[in-house]
């Protein structure tokens, strides 16, 4: 059960987890919501006599009483997500192997090395601090980005050759895979790069794409795996590859940092045209 209390900022404080309204209509209104949310909640509920219990055994006693269905697909993630699974196996490497800690070569989650660069925490600063005045703040902001940050996107990164609004500024690339794989659903099938980031895989998974893992080739039924390795230049055979409806190609590859050529990615769209993907 999620409960979210609402209450305008302008017209109410929390102090000492006490809150405190600055008119009568506010209250009313405020109080008129948590009944409706609780009255809505209690619709739901399941009819149980909980019994008298320490705070400790009254949580245990709630989770099992949940009724609620899990996702399933879930379970599938052996192992859990790749990054934390390789810091495991390098803590007990070096637990095991102490005079090899500093000639370790992670190729695990990356992480940036060096300062933010003065010019860009200087538009940060300035940005932040034109929200706290009335001429600059701004609100919630455009869901496609800033118009100003688009058009510059449009101008400097691509040399004017796309519109600004053709440029969608997002909160990250693992959110926006995910949602595209929410607009197909789970009856598609899904091709990645053999090796690729984990998050192509994880999230077909999830979304119930996909068989369980094969415990000897450690990869899921229903996915279309296409290696990428030296012996054919880091790009995949795709005569030689079975149909898929949605096809993830990331150039530069990561892990490998192989970049394709012009001619290889027309050569991918034009199979992806060819075969409906």
């Amino acid at each position: 059960l999620f409960v979210r209390y609402i209450l305008p900022l302008s017209t109410s404080c929390k102090y000492k987890n006490k809150i405190f309204l600055r008119n009568r209509s506010n209250m009313k209104f405020t109080s008129a919501f948590a009944l409706m949310m609780l009255a809505s909640a209690s619709a739901f509920a399941p009819s149980v006599t909980v019994p008298t219990t320490t705070p400790a055994q009254a949580s245990t006693s709630a989770l099992a009483m949940s009724g609620v269905a899990r996702n399933p697909n879930f379970s599938k993630l052996i192992g859990g997500y790749l990054f934390p699974e390789i810091g495991r196996r390098r803590t007990a490497y070096v637990a095991a192997n102490p005079d090899m800690a500093d000639k370790i070569i992670s190729l695990g989650i990356g992480d940036t090395t060096q300062p933010i660069p003065a010019h860009i925490l200087s538009g940060l600063v300035e940005s932040a601090s034109k929200l706290g005045t009335k001429e600059g703040y701004s609100g919630y902001g455009a869901e496609q980005g800033m118009g100003p940050l688009r058009k510059k996107i449009a101008e400097k990164l691509y040399n004017g050759i796309i519109k600004e609004s053709e440029v969608f500024v997002s909160d990250g690339a693992k959110c926006d895979i995910m949602r595209v794989q929410q607009v197909f659903g789970s009856g598609v099938t899904t091709a990645v790069q053999d090796p690729s980031y984990p998050v192509y895989v994880d999230t077909s998974v999830m979304l119930g794409q996909t068989g369980n893992i094969n415990p000897d080739t450690k990869q899921y039924d229903k996915i279309v795996y296409m290696p990428c390795t030296d012996e054919n230049d880091f790009f995949p055979d795709l005569d030689n590859i079975p149909k898929a409806d949605i096809i993830y190609f990331c150039s530069p590859n990561n892990p490998t940092g192989a970049a394709a050529t012009k001619e290889q990615l027309e050569k991918l769209v034009a199979k992806c045209k060819e075969q409906g993907s």
